[in-house]
């Protein structure tokens, strides 16, 4: 059965926090940010209100893929529109939002490497940012992700504006197969789970989807 594709609403916003938290379990960067139970509670907290506000910006943008029997959220997306440079420009991570136990030493640098690799490929033009795309893994493997993406391309289209994001390594090739090109890449050095050593070496890909011109 397909998915519903939909703004959120405020009753389902745990639900993107959750699917988050679901989606991310593999990745290092996210343990490396919030190592601990009560920095993952402060980040679901930031989520709840992260996804508030990407419901009522008009420059962001958040959508999910319902999974219509259940109702539960199977995927989401969540996307800032850049119109003009910004000098100083708030981030989706700024460091001083955050609290020392979560490790603001990977918060603040990631962003700041984000900003300038984004600045660096792109340059003063106008873009669609795609912040987050997390699919729960339940779900995984039907489309929830490509659905919403192509949704995201299709606003980004309709302005003219090419779509960016930073890919973790393991979804390059799922954005390849959607016309995405990788563009740069980004490289820290971040500790295992469990550490506090930054032993581990860590990557991820810009990418750029362009809408094709006749």
């Amino acid at each position: 059965m397909a998915f519903e594709i939909v703004v959120p609403s405020k009753k389902e916003v745990p639900g993107v926090a959750d699917t988050f938290f679901a989606a991310m379990d593999i990745n290092l960067l996210m343990h490396s940010q919030f190592p601990t139970p009560k920095s993952k509670e402060f980040m679901y907290g930031w989520l709840l209100k992260d996804t508030m506000d990407h419901i009522q910006n008009a420059d962001k943008g958040v959508l999910v893929a319902r999974d219509p029997e259940t109702g539960k959220i199977a995927s989401f997306a969540k996307w800032n529109i850049q119109r003009q440079p910004r000098l100083g420009e708030e981030e989706d991570h700024d460091d001083e939002e955050f609290p020392d136990y979560c490790r603001r030493q990977y918060l603040g640098p990631y962003a700041a490497l984000t900003k300038s690799k984004r600045d660096k490929v792109l340059g003063e033009k106008p873009y669609f940012h795609v912040t987050y795309l997390c699919t729960d893994p339940e779900f995984g493997g039907r489309g929830a992700g490509s659905i919403l993406l192509r949704r995201v391309q299709a606003e980004a289209a309709a302005e003219n504006m090419p779509v960016i994001l930073e890919a973790t390594m393991n979804a390059v090739s799922f954005y390849k197969k959607l016309g995405y090109q990788i563009q740069d890449k980004l490289e820290m050095m971040l500790p295992a789970c469990g550490s506090d050593e930054p032993t581990e070496h860590y990557e991820e890909r810009i990418m750029v989807w362009q809408q094709a011109r006749d």
